[in-house]
């Protein structure tokens, strides 16, 4: 057993000289090899041992008792080569720590699968104790972005609640978060895009965006020559605010008859008709048999998605101005301004044939990150859900 301890516990020039335990609570002690000498950093050279000073840190549970102690000695040796001072400590001990790197590393892989509450039942330490050592691992050994060779980018903004709006920059094909910014807009994106060279941004290829203008004079001022594409379910989403104003149009100027008729039909509309169940189809049969306008928009919204099935531009092309012909002669205002609008970002939404990206990876991820903050009980650092975001989008690390 001591032997087994040994192996657990002593590191270059340390050796283990007692363990003491009452089940809850172990003490480990450490004492420096008086046969060795620390070794500078540098020149890999001897040093003479300048003092020694006791220390104690925290290191990983160890059967029952989930608090041990390591008392170490903290050796100070002058290298006279380098002219250098160096501390050598017991364990991988990081100076200004009082735990050992394995317990942070330890509590850190804990703080992305449990909530700190649980981690803190696993590891006697706090919560604070828990959040610094997840921060400090996540800081000095996750990778940094990487923005050499990227293709493609997704930016779209999450409401995060009380603590308002960030911008997502998301690295298109791979699903890697380059990029989380505090607001929404220009401004918001105007950071990342300054940190990219000349050769990094002439990677950039295309940049999926909704249609809102929030980030498109960001992208037309840093990345002009990158094609810009509409995200499609941001277009497809508008379209159902359309059919949604357009039902409430129709209930408020219909009779008590044709309220009854649209009364929860609204679902019925927006979703897809294979996801409609039976009594959802004869009610929406009914709806549209009763009343033109909704007829119109329906047939016309399933019409509208088949502009992103198409390979090439061309046929594409020829499917979204037949749409947008048959919306403007529909004498339906709302379409017809959808329509219009959809005239300006004609070039945005073909691109679409190009790049094939969409806002899906983007989308999946911010399902991720109300995860990440539903966990974490909120928002209280930024920098730090930016690194535990980080974490999730690299699925190997």
């Amino acid at each position: 057993m001591r032997n087994q301890l040994q192996r657990l516990y002593e590191s270059e020039g340390y050796r283990m000289t007692d363990f003491t335990t009452d089940g809850e609570r172990g003490q480990v002690t450490l004492e420096w090899d008086k046969r060795c000498l620390p070794r500078c950093s540098r020149c890999k050279e001897p040093m003479h041992i300048n003092r020694k000073n006791a220390q104690f840190v925290m290191d990983m549970p160890l059967g029952p008792a989930s608090c041990v102690l390591v008392k170490y000695d903290a050796v100070q040796g002058y290298c006279k080569g380098c002219a250098l001072y160096e501390t050598v400590r017991a364990l991988e001990v990081v100076e200004q720590r009082a735990a050992t790197l394995r317990l942070m590393r330890y509590v850190s892989r804990l703080c992305r699968w449990l909530p700190v509450q649980s981690v803190c039942e696993v590891v006697a330490i706090t919560p604070m104790t828990a959040w610094r050592y997840d921060k400090y691992i996540l800081q000095t050994e996750l990778p940094a972005p990487k923005l050499d060779g990227i293709e493609a980018l997704l930016i779209d903004e999450k409401h995060l609640g009380k603590s308002g709006f960030v911008t997502l920059v998301l690295n298109a094909r791979t699903g890697e978060l380059l990029w989380l910014a505090e607001g929404r807009g220009k401004e918001a994106v105007r950071g990342f895009f300054e940190k990219l060279s000349a050769e990094q941004k002439a990677c950039i290829l295309a940049v999926g965006i909704d249609r809102s203008g929030a980030y498109r004079a960001a992208v037309d001022e840093y990345l002009p020559e990158t094609d810009v594409v509409f995200d499609k379910f941001h277009l497809v989403a508008n379209l159902g605010e359309v059919i949604d104003k357009i039902r409430r149009r129709t209930q408020a100027q219909a009779d008590a008859e044709g309220r009854a008729l649209l009364k929860g039909q609204r679902y019925n509309l927006l979703r897809n008709r294979e996801n409609l169940s039976d009594d959802g189809r004869a009610e929406l049969k009914q709806l549209l048999a009763a009343n033109h306008d909704l007829s119109v928009v329906y047939v016309l919204k399933d019409a509208f998605k088949q502009i992103w099935t198409y390979t090439y531009r061309k046929c594409a092309d020829n499917c979204l101005s037949r749409w947008i012909a048959m919306a403007s002669q529909s004498c339906i205002p709302e379409l017809k301004r959808f329509a219009n609008g959809l005239v300006a970002a004609k070039e945005q939404i073909l691109n679409f044939c190009q790049h094939r990206i969409t806002s899906a990876r983007i989308e999946a991820f911010n399902t991720i990150v109300s995860r990440v903050i539903h966990k974490a009980c909120g928002v209280s650092n930024l920098d730090y859900l930016f690194l535990k975001l980080r974490q999730e989008s690299l699925r190997r690390w």
